[in-house]
């Protein structure tokens, strides 16, 4: 009886190799996010400029929000003179209370810190596709076939989601939640000033929770596949995952309405796929 092939045999290695192999994958990896990091701060003035991007669409939204108001109270009373809420600058009339819509920095080293920690994010991010690739060729070499195209299957949704979910922090959460925190602080009461350290706290944690958020449906169809939870039971209970995504929300979030929202209904919306991705692929394996 001839003996069965060995699916291994070509990448068959002593201890020694694989840590030699390992070293040499994540020498690859770690080395390619260290140069870009170099790369990203050879252009951290423009990488700085991207990251503020969702503050100046807060701050232009803000503004014109208020100018409108103002507009409004001076056109009900003539008699209120317009310097209580404009001001000349010598190149175009503002509102008194943002004259000076930049970000601030209070603390000694807050900008360079700042700056710093963008070329971080930054490495990492365009990076982590080199890293995890290194990863994948060196795990990749002790797994069957179908395990491979398992992780091939998932991985490249997976990636594309978490993508989605920053590029939506980003565009969407980020720029609208902050105008909808701040359109109600009144003017003459309080300046908004807002520094840099906060701002990137802020839009960092919201980005990469959403972009975590964004792999619901991944988890769903996986917790599917392996037989573990069918698309029956996600639908039962629905209700019941509403109310977490909702306490989900609330944590990763500030306590308002608006920014809690924004970041419930698309995850509602991916839970609702996920419900739909995982029947369908329990009928494609009824029907194999």
């Amino acid at each position: 009886m001839a003996s069965e092939e060995d699916p291994f045999e070509h990448t068959r290695m002593t201890l020694g190799e694989h840590l030699e192999e390992l070293r040499r994958r994540l020498f690859i990896g770690l080395g390619s996010i260290f140069l870009l990091f170099w790369v990203a701060y050879a252009f951290s003035n423009e990488a700085m400029r991207i990251v503020i991007h969702p503050y100046n669409v807060m701050m232009t939204r803000l503004e014109g929000y208020y100018t409108e108001e103002a507009e409004e109270r001076l056109a009900d009373d003539p008699s209120i003179p317009r310097e209580r809420y404009f001001m000349h600058d010598g190149e175009r009339e503002r509102l008194r209370g943002l004259q000076d819509t930049r970000m601030t920095s209070v603390a000694p080293g807050e900008t360079f810190l700042f700056q710093l920690k963008i070329c971080v994010y930054v490495s990492l991010f365009l990076g982590s596709p080199i890293l995890l690739w290194q990863v994948w060729m060196f795990v990749a070499a002790g797994l069957y076939k179908r395990e491979k195209r398992v992780a091939t299957h998932y991985f490249p949704a997976a990636a594309v989601l978490f993508v989605a979910g920053i590029v939506f922090g980003y565009f969407v959460l980020v720029p609208y939640g902050m105008y909808f925190l701040n359109r109600t602080t009144p003017l003459d009461l309080v300046r908004p000033d807002f520094r840099v350290e906060e701002y990137f706290s802020f839009l960092s944690s919201l980005c990469l929770g959403l972009g975590l958020a964004f792999q619901l449906p991944i988890v769903m169809v996986l917790l599917s596949r392996l037989g573990l939870v069918s698309h029956k039971l996600f639908a039962k209970y629905r209700g019941h995952t509403w109310v977490i995504v909702m306490i989900v929300a609330g944590v990763l979030t500030p306590p308002d309405p608006y920014t809690q929202s924004m970041m419930a209904i698309p995850m509602l919306l991916l839970y609702e796929v996920g419900i739909v991705c995982a029947r369908i692929g329990e009928r494609r394996r009824a029907a194999a």
